[in-house]
């Protein structure tokens, strides 16, 4: 086991004074806590016994029929109540699936770069992680082959292929339509299971790019897809409500390996969360969250172009709470991240971390989530001037 780089540097980041690009949280602004409140209120007033006692493993009932109800919203096929696994946020799904499917030694495929949550994840489970490289219209079909085939010679069983198709954590990049549907055809010739994380699909800056984000699970005929989301980014992360959307079988097995990791999540947080998309709270609220993070997005990508020496790069996502810095390779982010911290009071996630085969030193990630306005721009000049001393 491994520390979480990202959770490292939110101590580090916390102390005062310090501009944060490092926590990729959502923006507290964002939390509808008005409309949490009353519903709370109104839930214990009414039925606190129940609110309040044990619940069943999968899930409360009504929020299961919400991430139904959601599902027909996103146009998902085939969904019904025996398909659903309500989970404390997708992070415990990810741990869960590795249970169910991870022997030691399987082969799992990942983006490069991936979530850190994942990796660990999976590494935990003393998995085969593969990671494989990405284009700007996501994870590079040729080279997953060419690592299937290998992790078959090297009789490290290919397992899963996990992907985070919409604005990905860390790259911010998005799956195009056609790699979707090719990913899919790759999974069916090779006997793999796809691990579908989508937890930033609705912070879509705009709208007409919705119909290109079609989840794989979409396409997905056999039941070979196990779609992950959560309500974290589009409700608040502190309700810990994520959800599985799979074949039954594979629900079944979820519901015993949760039975052994915690019983039950919180009925409280399920019952607010299912009045919160009942009560149409968070479809009303998603306009407003997508225009907060764009403009914050926004000031992030004019500050780097205005402020970066030529030599860096980096990501121009459509979505989410992240972009992705590549540095000349001779540069060390780790390295600079100290002098960044020493000299201007600005902090990254480092990149290296976010790679299973040991690249990416002199990569970084850059949140755009919790920073105000005034704050992105500051800290952007700040991270260019140590960045352009190191480049002459």
């Amino acid at each position: 086991m491994r520390q979480s780089a990202i959770r490292k540097m939110a101590k580090l980041s916390s102390q005062p004074g310090i501009i944060s690009f490092a926590a990729g949280a959502p923006n507290p602004a964002t939390f509808p806590a008005k409309e949490i409140l009353q519903i709370a209120s109104e839930i214990l007033a009414s039925d606190s016994h129940n609110a309040l006692q044990y619940g069943s493993t999968l899930g409360f009932s009504g929020l299961i029929d919400a991430v139904i109800d959601f599902c027909n919203w996103k146009k998902l096929p085939r969904v019904n109540r025996d398909n659903v696994a309500i989970t404390n946020g997708s992070q415990q799904a990810l741990d869960l699936l590795g249970r169910v499917f991870i022997d030691p030694g399987d082969s799992v495929f990942l983006e490069l770069p991936s979530y850190i949550g994942a990796i660990s994840a999976f590494r935990n489970l003393q998995a085969n992680l593969v990671g494989v490289e990405q284009t700007q219209d996501g994870i590079e079909i040729e080279d997953l082959i060419s690592k299937i085939k290998s992790a078959r010679t090297a009789a490290h069983r290919p397992k899963l292929l996990y992907l985070i198709p919409n604005f990905q954590n860390p790259s911010g990049r998005s799956l195009s339509a056609l790699k979707r549907r090719r990913v899919l055809e790759v999974a069916e010739t090779y006997n793999l299971l796809i691990v579908e994380d989508d937890p930033y699909g609705e912070i879509c800056f705009d709208p007409e790019l919705q119909g290109g984000l079609a989840p794989i699970k979409s396409f997905d005929q056999d039941e070979r897809v196990i779609y992950l989301s959560t309500f974290s980014k589009i409700l608040a992360p502190g309700l810990r409500a994520g959800w599985v959307l799979a074949a039954s079988s594979i629900i079944e097995k979820i519901e015993l390996a949760k039975q052994a990791c915690d019983l039950c999540g919180s009925m409280l947080d399920q019952r607010i969360v299912a009045d919160c998309w009942n009560r149409g709270i968070i479809r009303d609220h998603l306009p407003w969250i997508r225009s907060f993070y764009h403009s914050k997005c926004q000031v992030m990508l004019d500050c780097l172009d205005k402020h970066m020496p030529a030599e860096v790069q980096w990501t121009k996502p459509g979505g989410g709470l992240f972009l992705w810095v590549n540095l000349p390779e001779h540069l060390n982010s780790e390295a600079l991240l100290h002098k960044c911290l020493e000299n201007e009071m600005v902090s990254y996630v480092i990149g290296q971390p976010f790679h299973v085969n040991g690249r990416g030193a002199h990569t970084l990630r850059l949140a755009f989530s919790k920073e105000n306005e005034d704050n992105i721009a500051l800290g952007i000049e700040r991270l260019a001037r140590v960045f352009k001393s190191y480049l002459g």
